[in-house]
């Protein structure tokens, strides 16, 4: 299989998975006091003019759309799960959300500030370049992109990278994709009447 016919069934099959375990994420992994994020947040509202709309990015459930929305701003999330969306909008009926995942965005000047918090470490690393561009068009001249990705443990990333080798998987170096397949399996198994 080449690369880009296994990322296109990457992005498919973890779009199942979000959508399978979407109705229990506010019960299981709801907000979670990250005091880094949190002081980031702080900061990175406070450098924004008032007033405007931000880009809440693979919101997900809309983990720090409340935060965004107490702030003062009016808030747009998007995210590839319709099945977190419906969570999100259960939470924040205020906010407009639409299904799109990071890769399909196509905003142009319409944000003060975008966030993206734990997402990018999902998406394939030859996509990046890609969405920070379409970040980058997506926000006003001077707008603000406030945006992180979780560092797995080096031991980890060598082991994953192994065993995906190991089954022939199209893999590049940081990539945590070995376990993808058997969580989608699982969650097939579970949804199917």
């Amino acid at each position: 299989m080449d690369r880009a016919e296994w990322l296109a069934q990457m992005r498919h099959m973890t779009e199942a998975i979000y959508d399978y375990v979407s109705p229990e994420y506010w019960v299981n992994f709801g907000f979670y006091d990250n005091q880094a994020h949190l002081e980031y947040l702080r900061q990175f509202l406070a450098a924004l003019p008032q007033g405007g709309t931000i880009l809440s990015a693979a919101c997900g459930a809309g983990r720090y759309d409340g935060i965004l929305l107490d702030a003062g701003f009016q808030v747009q999330g998007i995210d590839h799960s319709a099945g977190m969306l419906a969570r999100a909008r259960q939470r924040f009926p205020a906010i407009r959300y639409e299904q799109i995942a990071l890769q399909d965005m196509g905003f142009r000047s319409a944000f003060v500030g975008a966030i993206c918090i734990d997402a990018m470490e999902h998406v394939s690393p030859e996509e990046w370049p890609g969405i920070l561009l379409r970040f980058h068009d997506s926000l006003i001249p001077g707008g603000t992109l406030y945006f992180t990705v979780e560092q797995p443990d080096a031991e980890d990333l060598r082991s994953s990278y192994d065993r995906a080798k190991a089954m022939g998987l199209p893999v590049v170096f940081g990539e945590l994709a070995d376990g993808v397949q058997a969580c989608y399996d699982r969650v097939k198994v579970l949804a199917s009447p």
